[in-house]
């Protein structure tokens, strides 16, 4: 009986996909020879409050042995442009999530599991300090961190002028054809400069039993992905807090010059305490610790900055103090 129940599975996951409610299901067409047996119509019949989809049975009207063929040839003849075909909708989805790995290892998603193709999409990433190169890594899968992915690709984005972290700007573009072949493309939006992959349905994609696998070892580690995904978020904005602090007082035009010499030997001391704390424990420390250091250093410089906002701008924030506090998702 247990094997039975597992033939719910894949039902359960395609509604949940598709965000419909199983009260909103009119027919089920059944595919593959399996569906043939009485007790899988049964359940199917049960999973769906017992009734027989507004009186009917489950549509027996195409063979389920020749199912995927049926689609197979409506889906060539769609996009080969054949005589018939021009009424007929068939959407065809990505299997996977597709993104690219940023700091710390994190997948950084981009066209979500089922979105509809042809499709395109964009995002904007700041780089490190003075980092002249950029590697792209393209990956595909449900897991939080790439090392748990598949990588389907990479390529460098070169000739990137030196300039502090954060400054430049790289745009990632994915776009995916009705064919299914992907081109990536990495652009600099300060000097024009861009580099592309194409990555076809061939070309180190995963069969459909692996997919399957991908997407059920996702939910099986949700617990453990989210966390650790938290973890490196906590230190990256830990990390990205400090080194804008060191930039914005090294700014004679911005904070630097604004804040007296003894208020910037108190920055610069927490500054490197924190730094040297992150050296030290920034691998191993848990989400609470990094948080707890967060604010620990944010509780010395926010006096700090109030008081010349108070003093010297009506009390309100300035564009100074919200870049040191802003959270980058970097390359």
């Amino acid at each position: 009986m247990d094997l039975f129940r597992k033939t719910m599975k894949p039902v359960e996951q395609v509604l949940k996909d598709a965000n419909v409610k199983k009260e909103d299901v009119n027919e089920v067409v059944l595919v593959g020879g399996s569906t043939r047996i009485p007790k899988v119509q049964q359940l199917l019949k049960e999973y769906f409050g017992g009734k027989d989809f507004g009186g009917k049975e489950p549509s027996k009207g195409i063979n389920p042995d020749e199912a995927v063929a049926y689609g197979a040839a409506v889906q060539g003849g769609i996009l080969s442009g054949a005589e018939g075909q021009a009424d007929v909708v068939l959407v065809d989805v990505c299997p996977l999530t597709l993104g690219i790995e940023s700091t710390g290892g994190v997948f950084t998603k981009l066209i979500p599991r089922n979105t509809v193709i042809p499709t395109r999409r964009a995002r904007s990433s700041p780089l490190p300090h003075n980092q002249p190169t950029v590697l792209i890594q393209v990956f595909e899968g449900e897991r939080s961190l790439t090392k748990d992915n598949n990588l389907l690709g990479k390529f460098e984005l070169s000739g990137i002028p030196p300039a502090p972290r954060g400054v430049p700007q790289i745009e990632v573009t994915f776009e995916i054809d009705a064919n299914g072949i992907m081109k990536v493309g990495a652009a600099d939006k300060g000097t024009g400069k861009s580099e592309s992959i194409t990555i076809t349905n061939e070309k180190g994609r995963l069969s459909q039993e692996e997919i399957d696998r991908i997407v059920a070892e996702a939910e099986k580690f949700s617990s453990e992905d989210e966390a650790q995904r938290k973890r490196i978020e906590a230190l990256n904005s830990l990390s990205s807090f400090v080194y804008g602090l060191k930039t914005q007082l090294g700014d004679q035009e911005g904070l630097g010059g604004k804040v007296s010499d003894d208020d910037k030997k108190v920055i610069l001391a927490a500054v490197k305490e924190t730094t040297d704390w992150i050296e030290e424990n920034g691998s191993s420390a848990s989400v609470e610790d990094l948080e707890e250091k967060l604010a620990e250093v944010q509780g010395v410089v926010n006096p700090i900055t109030t008081k010349l906002y108070q003093g010297g701008a009506g009390g309100a924030p300035g564009k100074d103090d919200d870049d040191i506090t802003r959270d980058h998702d970097e390359l």
